[in-house]
């Protein structure tokens, strides 16, 4: 007649039974998130050191604080909706200058990457200006009939009117999502970079 086996017997077997997670991933798991904190230092701290906070840890693990403060900095290259992110951007730059070796590949890249910002600043800047028209278009039709009936003149703006911002978020949307698609793709390059 066969045993029935205890939960902690189970447990055990299901124990047995695991991979080995290697050494390598280990390592990865300690230095990346060393790396991915240096990153944030130096996007906030004008005087931080990439290079020397790469440097003060052992040869071995060098590599994966450096990806950590790559995807980190990365990860903050974003379409520059404002100024503040203009700036974030060019500091992520920076950034990957300094930990990057093939600086004539990275340059290349980022002119690329200037280009499509510039392309895209103009690109919202023409479509917020041609949905502010036409929705004034839209609404100034409603705003004659108001006029004509009380007599009086009003003066509107497009801007603060009911429908506005949702609408412009969707279109603006829509325009994001064209552009996040071709800064990913830089994004993926720059990854493959040494």
């Amino acid at each position: 007649m066969d045993r029935i086996k205890s939960a902690y017997e189970m447990a055990m077997e299901r124990f047995s039974k695991r991979k080995e997670v290697p050494r390598s991933e280990i390592d990865r798991m300690e230095y990346e998130p060393m790396g991915n904190a240096a990153a944030a230092a130096f996007l906030k701290n004008r005087e931080y050191d990439l290079k020397s906070e790469i440097e003060r840890h052992p040869e071995p693990y060098r590599g994966y604080v450096a990806g950590g403060i790559q995807k980190t900095l990365l990860h903050n290259i974003m379409l520059p909706a404002d100024q503040s992110l203009k700036e974030t951007n060019r500091r992520a730059m920076e950034g990957l200058l300094a930990v990057k070796k093939n600086r004539r590949a990275l340059e290349e890249l980022f002119s690329q990457l200037e280009h499509l910002f510039n392309y895209y600043e103009k690109a919202l800047a023409q479509t917020y200006s041609q949905f502010k028209e036409h929705f004034t278009e839209k609404i100034n039709a409603q705003v004659k009939l108001i006029e004509k009936r009380s007599g009086t003149k009003l003066k509107v703006n497009p801007e603060i009117q009911p429908g506005f911002q949702e609408e412009w978020m969707k279109i603006r949307g829509q325009l994001n999502q064209h552009y996040e698609k071709v800064l990913k793709e830089q994004k993926e390059k720059l990854l493959q970079i040494p």
